[in-house]
């Protein structure tokens, strides 16, 4: 899930603030829309990049975020004109601008507007519509760079482990350096093949993640059972993306979303 960032001039935001501190956890996206109105700038933050800007410890004790669950997905915030320090010197405080380098992208647009709108502007924070949520999943394999797992993997263990796969999904193909899709008959093929000649492969399937430190080992074993006839995507994957990095590699199993499965993820260890 992706969330959206609206820049509100601060006559307009002095305006609704009382009914945004008394509403804006509770009311619908629509709702907290209405309020904004239709002049505002928006930036559009990826998954990755709003959770982590939503659990820096300054902005944690700021602005006290509302983060949803996986029966109610929310991600709001609200950030006065008078009141966008903390938010600004997160943004450009160099340590984090670098560390976050890997993943960012709406956060950039987001840093260079907000000084130059410092006390002119108030900014809310509010969740995309779900419209995501209609696109049929698919089963793949989808490889995370080191560093951009630094960052994200908390993220994506916690969503795994509270069994919200389709959220999980999101945030790494938002974030993902690369992937294969299979289909079903692929999907279920990948595992009758890895079970006859690399059962270890099954077993990083069903872990769902693993992490860059066993990304040779999850490698040898797609290249001991692969079949370049059977899998071709998998054989193209593995010539041309595999060695560029050593990946967190992400096993999506659509089963998953389409049961809202709840059990622990386990992840692959060794």
């Amino acid at each position: 899930m992706r969330c959206h960032a609206y820049l509100i001039r601060s006559e307009r935001y002095l305006d609704i603030e009382e009914v945004l501190l008394q509403q804006l956890a509770t009311a619908s996206r629509e709702q907290v829309l209405d309020l904004i109105g239709r002049d505002y700038r928006r930036v559009e933050l990826l998954s990755g990049e709003w959770r982590l800007l939503f659990t820096q410890p300054r902005v944690l004790e700021a602005y006290r975020p509302t983060i949803g669950t996986s029966q109610r997905r929310v991600a709001r915030m609200m950030a006065a004109p008078d009141q966008l320090a903390p938010l600004v010197n997160t943004l450009w405080q160099h340590e984090i601008r670098d560390r976050w380098r890997a993943i960012t992208f709406g956060l950039q647009h987001l840093t260079c507007a907000l000084p130059l709108a410092s006390g002119l502007v108030g900014a809310v924070f509010v969740e995309e519509p779900d419209l995501w949520l209609s696109a049929e999943p698919t089963h793949e394999i989808l490889a995370i760079h080191p560093d951009v797992f630094a960052l994200i993997g908390t993220q994506i263990r916690k969503l795994a482990e509270e069994g919200d796969w389709a959220q999980m999904a999101r945030l790494v193909a938002d974030h993902c350096d690369s992937s294969v899709e299979f289909t079903s008959d692929k999907w279920l093929g990948l595992r009758e093949q890895s079970a006859a000649k690399a059962p270890a492969l099954v077993r990083y399937m069903d872990g769902f993640l693993t992490p860059p430190e066993l990304h040779e080992s999850v490698i040898a074993a797609m290249r001991q059972m692969l079949d370049a006839h059977v899998q071709p995507s998998l054989d193209a994957w593995l010539r041309v993306h595999a060695d560029r990095a050593r990946y967190a590699l992400v096993f999506r199993d659509m089963r998953r979303e389409h049961s809202r499965a709840s059990a622990p993820l386990l992840v692959a260890t060794g």
